[in-house]
């Protein structure tokens, strides 16, 4: 529910931040107003990436300064699998075992799947 708020909550500022630049343009005329998108473009995009350093900082510190892959498993059938997995992981009623193989490097993730899967990054 918070994160239905939150999308039609940043709907509508992008569009009350459309109508209003659509009318300083009207207003100001479109030289005056390319100028102004200029600056204001480029606080967004020096305020983005004080943002995304920001989150990384926050991440490193609660990993604790580790890196490896953490993970959390909710539920009666859930299986959370964190770092490299060389085994085999069946749960649920009449299960049947299925091997893949994926490689990935550094800080990617692989999804692979032998029935449903439903991914959710938080």
């Amino acid at each position: 529910m918070a994160g239905r708020v939150l999308v039609w909550g940043g709907g509508g500022v992008a569009v009350a931040a459309l109508a209003g630049m659509v009318a300083y343009s009207a207003a100001a005329g479109l030289d005056r107003a390319d100028k102004l998108a200029s600056v204001v473009g480029a606080c967004v995009a020096v305020a983005g990436l004080a943002v995304a350093v920001y989150g990384l900082i926050v991440d490193r510190r609660a990993a604790g300064g580790d890196t490896a892959a953490r993970a959390e498993g909710s539920g009666e059938r859930s299986n959370a699998i964190g770092g490299d997995n060389n085994g085999v992981v069946s749960s649920g009623d009449g299960a049947t075992v299925v091997q893949q193989r994926a490689r990935a490097s550094g800080r990617s993730r692989v999804y692979q799947v032998g029935g449903d899967l439903h991914v959710d990054g938080r």
